[in-house]
């Protein structure tokens, strides 16, 4: 496990390393199905309640060591505050949560201000993010998916989908889900993982805010990295992106 020191600072005036805002999912770390090398215990990088765990690579530990210590890093992810929270990386400073439905302050106290904003766009959405997922329960007698509603503070924020089996088997959800959310929700697809989210809640969104709110990181060097498409909203604020290759947006550039 990466350990970073206590005299590591937090995000206050007199810390003049530059912000990282970053991705975790594939981006730091992966499950083990994905690494070609063989999984190290001692490289455990999130625990997960399936048994599916990620871990980081030799090449990804020693950079996210290096990162720890020369940056402060922000993660930015769709992962829930609860399998944030199972994470084995010691964050010390903000942390965005559930593809920017939450912003955690260096105490892992919620931005009031933003928890209020997010409150109003999942009171707006809640009967459509219910209804996708009793669309998914209809259309899987199979068991081919399992799904759920991304919810945090009780809030519901967005709907999630994978399939367990082949991600062409999720080809067939666009159109009836498209049905119910028409150009008010976000899709993302990346492999066998599918979110729908509201518009307005966005990676991009959350960390826009925490650089307006904080003079510290937007009179600083910003940096941003992350593996997928819709990352890259969030990493055009920096003032450098770094991306991991192979992933989604690398596969795309070299597409051309």
């Amino acid at each position: 496990m990466i350990r970073s020191g206590s005299e590591t600072p937090g995000l206050c005036d007199a810390d003049r390393r530059p912000v990282l805002f970053t991705d975790l999912d594939d981006t730091l770390f992966q499950t083990a199905r994905k690494i070609a090398e063989p999984v190290c215990e001692s490289r455990l990088a999130a625990q997960a309640t399936n048994g599916h765990h990620s871990y980081m690579t030799k090449s990804q530990a020693s950079m996210t060591q290096w990162l720890l210590e020369s940056t402060r890093m922000v993660p930015v992810t769709a992962r829930s505050t609860d399998a944030l929270s199972r994470c084995r990386i010691p964050f010390k400073n903000w942390k965005i949560a559930a593809n920017g439905a939450v912003i955690l302050n260096p105490e892992d106290h919620a931005d009031s201000d933003w928890s209020m904003h997010i409150a109003r766009i999942s009171q707006t959405f809640r009967t459509a993010l219910e209804a996708l997922d009793a669309l998914i329960c209809s259309h899987n007698a199979d068991g081919r998916f399992r799904h759920w509603i991304v919810r945090e503070e009780g809030k519901p924020v967005y709907f999630c989908v994978k399939s367990n089996g082949e991600e062409a088997w999720l080809d067939d959800l666009h159109e009836p889900l498209s049905s119910i959310t028409g150009e008010e929700f976000l899709h993302h697809r990346n492999g066998n993982n599918m979110s729908v989210t509201p518009h307005g809640i966005s990676k991009m969104a959350a960390v826009t805010h925490l650089i307006d709110r904080n003079p510290e990181i937007r009179d600083g060097v910003i940096f941003a990295m992350g593996d997928s498409l819709t990352d890259l909203p969030f990493m055009g604020l920096a003032d450098m992106m770094m991306i991991p290759p192979g992933s989604q947006i690398d596969t795309a550039i070299r597409r051309g």
